[in-house]
């Protein structure tokens, strides 16, 4: 391009100019007029003089551009940016605990990922990772975890540094299964029943208390919880329901007819 074959008209300079000094501002297309003027090949010591800009300005604006783009014409500490690209949406995800499993899903509901109740570990590194990332809050997690807030931020340092490994739940109790023998769930079935019919819903913490004043059992929450997973019950904590409810309206009817 030879800039030489163009014709300029200092009246339209000045009225451009002026127009774009007040949507992008003096100083921006002052650097935008230099680094254009180099590129046509003007020397920094014209530019300098031209624009009255200092000799060591025009040398770092040009080697500004030349390493950070259009963005070098602005000033860095401005808020607003004509020439930045626009900062990506953050990403929120939450949880939602279902029968069968722990969703995560973002805000927007664009993806989620279901986690099998039954998947312990997988639950743990799942939520941690999320955690360490920013992703999700460590109050949600912990109480997804059934943790307390200052053991889950002591797994996510674990996880960080030994793995997987080193959030694996070694106790023997879980290992071996001691506590919870035939007898127990047996029990726990019944207690499972006996809450689904009497109260229409049950918990880890209700299973707990009533298995403790029923029978004496002292069973935590959690293991509780990974039972009923274990043994298919939440899955049918609804179908359920719905029989025994049909059952004794049946029941009645027929008492009624007799």
């Amino acid at each position: 391009m030879n800039s030489e074959n163009l014709t300029f008209s200092q009246r339209l300079s000045d009225k451009r100019i002026t127009q774009a000094n007040d949507l992008l501002g003096v100083k921006v297309i002052q650097k935008l007029i230099g680094y254009a003027l180099f590129l046509l090949g003007a020397t920094r010591s014209r530019i300098s003089s031209s624009l009255n800009m200092a000799p060591g300005s025009v040398r770092s604006l040009i080697l500004s551009v030349n390493r950070k783009g259009l963005p070098a014409l602005e000033d860095q500490r401005s808020k607003i940016s004509y020439f930045r690209p626009p900062p990506s949406p953050l990403i929120t995800l939450a949880l939602e605990a279902r029968e069968d499993c722990l969703r995560v899903k973002s805000g927007s509901e664009n993806f989620q990922i279901d986690i099998p109740a039954s998947n312990i570990v997988q639950k743990k590194v799942i939520l941690l990772t999320l955690l360490q990332n920013g992703l999700l809050k460590q109050s949600e997690v912990a109480e997804a975890l059934n943790l307390s807030q200052d053991r889950t931020g002591k797994l996510v340092d674990i996880l960080q540094r030994k793995d997987v490994k080193g959030i694996i739940d070694r106790r023997h109790g879980q290992k071996n299964d001691y506590r919870f023998t035939p007898d127990v769930k047996a029990e726990l079935i019944q207690q499972f029943v006996i809450d689904i019919y009497t109260q229409g819903k049950t918990s880890g913490e209700q299973l707990a208390l009533h298995l403790n004043q029923r029978c004496e059992l002292v069973l935590s929450p959690r293991s509780i919880l990974h039972h009923l997973s274990a043994l298919g019950l939440n899955r049918i904590k609804t179908s359920l329901l719905a029989n025994l409810t049909e059952l004794k309206k049946n029941s009645e009817y027929i008492k009624m007819e007799a």
